[in-house]
């Protein structure tokens, strides 16, 4: 009877372990190819994923603005040069 008792007993601290792995988002997601509504292919690519930092759109808009303007900048340091 004990046996069975500390069988039972190990099956269900095993079962309430918290070790279990979360499952997290993936770094970025494969789209798949598809076809519009008006017959157009459109190739599949990967969707990055959204960051959860609280300064990410700041970053995120300050990256793109450099790397719109990096001819404006290029040119600045060139010329000095």
């Amino acid at each position: 009877m004990v046996k069975y008792i500390f069988i039972f007993g190990f099956i269900f601290l095993n079962g309430c372990s918290d070790t279990q792995e979360v499952k997290r988002p993936t770094k970025s997601t494969y789209v798949p190819p598809s076809i519009n509504y008006k017959g157009q292919f459109k190739k599949g690519y990967l969707r990055k994923s959204v960051s959860t930092k609280p300064n990410a759109v700041r970053n995120q808009s300050k990256s793109r603005y450099y790397y719109k303007t990096k001819g404006k900048y290029m040119r600045h340091r060139t010329q000095k040069n």
